[in-house]
């Protein structure tokens, strides 16, 4: 029997994150276990004015092996302790450990197949004999043929490996930084140091100078001139004992450790001789290395979606009653790639493509420009450093040996030479520091642009972290 206008009402519900078991189930169950399923949200505020105290007083070391490490038998630190304690310490490392930590969580769960949706078909015929409902319950998913699954994994892997790389690239960098600020530190306690004992030297003269001057012997005019000095040694010597708690508080920074940390470093550093080592191969360098992770995902990028032009098929069983009967429905649909066909998604991963190889070139040809700027720079520095220790050096002491012989054997000395003398020793002393510092920086810039051996892990090996 057939109405005379078949017109009807329909209401379709989806509800998503439903079980397949749950599919004949009544709306109310079907319901209960979507809820059932799901996680909840819970709130977790955050306290940065207790974390700042707990920073400054030391509180947020990972670890006691950190702490024993920081305050072994009250040792001073050492630069290769340093670089360790940076590693697990620096600020930039941990966050990108903890922003890496996004990209696994993201692979951990990448790849799943997608949520089933229940649908539910109310119908009533508005005119005709029968007034009754008509339900029909039905669940939709959809079957991957197409393969994507199993490639969007292989991608999430591939960012995965990037974020590995970039970390053991900034955990190289971060050592060269380490040794940098190391030696600056080292530099400005040796600069401090020259200029207490250029202090004491003046102060040994100026009681021979006082003496001098009392005796007539030398004229206040130019007694006056070593008072001048002193006076201007205090605030020389105010301005490096600066410098060094400004080295040391940018020191304790890029290890990560609270600028009230009371750990000590060994100033003698400086003189350490860096020790040479051959060079891994250009393609092995973190950064090369890094640049190579990028590429490959973006050709796993690539691949993705080009399956993805390919249609999955969607599968939708249903059930119901209709006019008393009881009937089942099976859906199937499938998408034709003549349209789109990820046109779109296809063309912008081939560009990103080609733009992560010349990424990939670009680092190769600036390692080689930097190397080479590097190997520069450390050859000046080694001639800057040995003209000073074997050229001027031993000239300005033996003119302060001179003048000081001359002066104990109580001969006629010259104030004003005596005076440029000490000045001159002084200034050739500091020179030297920052030569020696100059030179040490452009060791472990050279040591840096090398990249490390090949049997060096990367520290952040098992450490993307995803929970606090």
């Amino acid at each position: 029997m057939h109405p005379q206008y078949d017109q009807r009402a329909r209401l379709l519900r989806v509800l998503p994150r439903a079980s397949l078991a749950l599919l004949i189930c009544s709306l109310p169950f079907a319901s209960l276990g979507m809820l059932s399923g799901c996680r909840s949200y819970e709130r977790r505020p955050i306290d940065l004015s207790a974390h700042r105290d707990a920073f400054l007083a030391g509180a947020t070391l990972p670890d006691a092996a950190v702490e024993h490490l920081v305050t072994e038998d009250g040792a001073p630190l050492g630069i290769a302790a340093a670089e360790e304690l940076a590693l697990l310490l620096n600020p930039d490392l941990r966050l990108a450990r903890w922003h890496a930590g996004v990209v696994r969580a993201s692979a951990d769960n990448a790849g799943l197949w997608d949520d089933p949706a229940i649908g539910l078909d109310l119908s009533k015929l508005l005119e005709g004999p029968s007034q009754g409902w008509e339900v029909l319950g039905s669940v939709g998913f959809t079957v991957p043929m197409s393969g994507r699954l199993s490639l969007e994994r292989d991608v999430a892997t591939a960012l995965t490996d990037v974020e590995r790389a970039r970390l053991a690239a900034d955990e190289w960098a971060t050592r060269g930084a380490v040794r940098e600020a190391y030696f600056t530190w080292c530099a400005a306690h040796a600069a401090c140091a020259e200029e207490q004992a250029f202090s004491a030297r003046l102060a040994r003269i100026l009681t021979l100078v006082e003496t001098l001057a009392a005796r007539g012997e030398l004229a206040r005019v130019e007694a006056r001139l070593f008072n001048i000095e002193e006076i201007e040694a205090e605030g020389k010597l105010a301005e490096l004992e600066a410098a060094v708690m400004r080295a040391r508080v940018a020191l304790l920074r890029i290890i990560g450790l609270a600028p009230t940390a009371s750990v000590a470093f060994d100033p003698l550093g400086l003189e350490v001789e860096s020790v040479a080592f051959t060079p891994t191969d250009g393609d092995q360098h973190p950064a090369i290395l890094w640049k190579r992770a990028e590429y490959e995902a973006a050709e796993r990028a690539l691949e993705l979606e080009v399956r993805k032009q390919y249609p999955d098929l969607e599968i939708g069983p249903g059930y119901g009653e209709q006019d008393g009967d009881r009937q089942f429905v099976l859906g199937l649909g499938i998408a034709l790639p003549i349209l789109n066909a990820n046109r779109q998604g296809i063309a912008e991963a081939e560009a990103s493509r080609e733009a992560a190889r010349v990424a990939a070139e670009i680092a190769v040809e600036s390692l080689a420009f930097d190397r080479t700027e590097a190997e520069i720079a450390l050859a000046l520095a080694k001639t800057r450093r040995q003209s000073l220790v074997n050229g001027v050096l031993p000239l300005v002491d033996a003119q302060a040996e001179d003048m000081r012989r001359l002066a104990d054997l109580g001969g006629e000395v010259d104030a004003l030479i005596l005076l440029d003398s000490l000045k001159r020793g002084r200034e050739v002393r500091l020179a030297l520091v920052s030569a020696t510092r100059e030179l040490r920086i452009a060791e472990s810039r050279v040591t840096t642009l090398h990249g490390p051996p090949s049997n060096n892990l990367s520290a952040s090996d098992g450490r993307m972290e995803l929970k606090p």
